[in-house]
């Protein structure tokens, strides 16, 4: 695998105070599609490429934290369009938002026809790493958005995290809730979500 790894700006003012600037969090690396990444169709296999999602995010989130990261979540993958043996890959990342501990990494895959130079976006995944130290989470600089795409992802992100945390809450209301219920009730509320899903 090839990598175009942008350094963080050892100069900047802000590092000082512990905090790093978003657009200076971004990592690169392309990787040609040769045919053992293929599957039963003849494209790329997609746990290939959650892979290789899960080793940029965690490039990326060690180099802005300095710190060694594991993977807490993989919060959103989608699959826009396949990827074809022959393809030039390129996984783009930047950190979106920081918590106390945690990170939220953006990832954007790129394929590439090399014969045509025709790209297409292919994949957006967003990874939640937390920095750890002695085997324990570690606090991470604070981010600085100073461009308008850094602000809207900050955004966003934030957005996620507290939709993320709301269903949660809704969840285990939901899973206690069940523990208390007779089998006739549990029939009765998943009768009630399908007339749901049919109407909807």
């Amino acid at each position: 695998m090839n990598d175009d790894i942008k350094s963080d700006n050892s100069g900047s003012p802000l590092l000082e105070l512990g905090a790093k600037y978003a657009d200076e969090t971004e990592v690169k690396v392309a990787e040609l599609m040769t045919p053992e990444r293929a599957n039963f169709f003849g494209n790329v296999h997609g746990g290939h490429v959650l892979s290789q999602v899960d080793n940029i995010a965690y490039v990326c989130a060690a180099r802005y934290s300095r710190l060694v990261c594991v993977t807490a979540a993989f919060d959103r993958v989608d699959f826009h369009e396949p990827i074809h043996v022959g393809e030039l890959v390129t996984y783009i990342a930047r950190i979106s938002h920081v918590g106390r501990t945690s990170m939220e990494v953006e990832i954007e895959v790129h394929a590439e026809d090399i014969t045509t130079g025709a790209t297409r976006h292919t994949n957006s995944c967003h990874v939640t790493m937390v920095a750890l130290k002695d085997g324990k989470p570690s606090p991470v600089p604070r981010l600085e958005c100073r461009t308008r795409e850094d602000k809207v992802r900050f955004i966003q992100a934030r957005m996620r995290r507290d939709l993320s945390l709301r269903y949660r809450t809704e969840r285990d209301a939901f899973l206690a809730d069940v523990d208390a219920m007779d089998d006739a009730e549990l029939d009765a509320l998943l009768t009630r979500q399908h007339r749901l899903a049919a109407g909807s």
